[in-house]
């Protein structure tokens, strides 16, 4: 099967080496096998004292100009088909009536309707029907004789028949081109469906590729989100309790190694989740993973944001009276977190910040206010609030965030239940 595959690659590939290996190798057998003997053909009278090489040189043109055209018959098939026609207008006026090579003007009515434009089809198959009366008009009217014998001169014989009998002669001649065409015009629908189907199949792996690349950017985007979030609220909660641990290691030695310890399980803990979520990405069958965090974790993200040193308050109104599309309390929760870990990081000692989680009828809403003297990060600057903006986004939610008139700033978040 390899073989015939390599065949039908090369065939499309170099189709004028694929024509050519078939028909220059055919038209050189009958120039060596037959030429010679067609010059006593039937001729028209136009070339009746016409010696015998020069009947021979008729032969050959004819010959080649219908055969060798073949050769470029699919890469410039109006330039082939144009010289099959002066080649059958040579036969017509100089050539014998009958010629083996006559069967390539039927190829060629068919190679037009299969690989020409619309009109050099139609063009082709009214020049072919034209041909095919005048061809039987130049039988059947005009005087003709039998080619040079070595006995000498050949009697000239008048026309074989009367005008009525031009028509019934054609028809024949006229089905063979109807049915030359049609098949041609078979060939092009079945063509121009194939290229149809492999132009779709093209523009479907683009799009496959071009989703895929799409799908691999927003991967990224939510692993760096992801390792945004772990890093920078763990990296937070060690820093100030560093910071603590060293001014009470001296007065009080037994907070500074509870301290310590505080920051050993901080960082334990986001090395963890980082190995985890870097286990995801390299898609290993056997990658360690747990459950994402979600609204039932707040006390404990509290919990560890205080270790910090900010005061933070959670509560709590209303009652769910729909369930949440999956992964929205995820987002919830990083807002929370992201909020605290800059208030923690911006808004100067002594702040405090309240959390409020509020269920509506509509969706649940999160609200984190700080009374802190400095500011968090603007809209233009940091992964944080843009990271909080693109996720809420993802759950048809909105987030607006900016400094409170009275001092501090706010993060307001809301999501809609899931199909409302």
């Amino acid at each position: 099967m390899k073989f015939f595959d390599r065949i039908a690659y090369l065939w499309r590939t170099y189709p004028r080496i694929a024509d050519g290996l078939i028909i220059l190798p055919l038209l050189g057998l009958i120039l060596l096998t037959s030429s010679g003997a067609m010059t006593s053909a039937t001729f028209p009278v136009l070339v009746y004292h016409w010696p015998d090489w020069a009947l021979q040189a008729v032969i050959i043109t004819i010959l080649v100009l219908h055969m060798a055209p073949w050769v470029f018959r699919r890469t410039n098939p109006v330039a082939s088909a144009a010289v099959v026609v002066v080649g059958s207008l040579v036969q017509l006026f100089f050539g014998p009536e009958v010629i083996p090579s006559m069967v390539m003007v039927l190829l060629t009515v068919q190679n037009l309707a299969h690989l020409a434009p619309s009109w050099a089809s139609i063009a082709g198959f009214v020049t072919a029907l034209i041909g095919a009366v005048l061809y039987a008009a130049s039988v059947t009217l005009m005087p003709h004789f039998f080619g040079h014998r070595a006995g000498g001169e050949a009697d000239i014989f008048g026309p074989v028949s009367t005008p009525m009998f031009v028509l019934p002669i054609s028809i024949p001649v006229i089905a063979l081109v109807v049915l030359a065409w049609a098949i041609g015009n078979v060939q092009r629908t079945r063509r121009v469906r194939v290229e149809t189907l492999q132009a779709r199949t093209e523009q479907l792996e683009i799009e496959a590729r071009q989703e895929r690349e799409l799908a691999a950017a927003d991967e990224r985007n939510r692993i760096a989100r992801e390792l945004h979030d772990i890093v920078a609220h763990s990296l937070q909660v060690m820093i100030s309790q560093a910071d603590g641990g060293r001014y009470a290691a001296k007065a009080q030695p037994e907070i500074a190694g509870q301290t310590l310890e505080t920051i050993a399980n901080t960082g334990r803990d986001a090395l963890n989740q980082m190995r985890r979520l870097l286990g995801v990405l390299r898609d290993t069958d056997d990658a360690e993973t747990s459950p994402q965090p979600t609204l039932a974790d707040l006390d404990e993200l509290i919990e560890t944001v205080r270790l910090s040193g900010l005061q933070v308050d959670l509560h709590t109104t209303g009652q769910p009276t729909h369930e949440l599309a999956e992964g929205a309390e995820l987002v919830l929760y990083r807002v929370i977190q992201e909020a605290l870990t800059n208030v923690a990081r911006h808004a100067g000692p002594h702040a405090s910040a309240t959390v409020t989680l509020h269920w509506r009828d509509t969706g649940v809403a999160v609200t984190i206010d700080d009374d802190g003297a400095g500011t968090t990060e603007t809209d233009n600057a940091g992964q944080g609030l843009v990271g909080m903006r693109e996720r809420t986004a993802l759950y048809d939610g909105t987030l607006h965030a900016g400094p409170k008139a009275g001092g501090g700033f706010r993060v307001h978040a809301h999501l809609p239940y899931n199909g409302a």
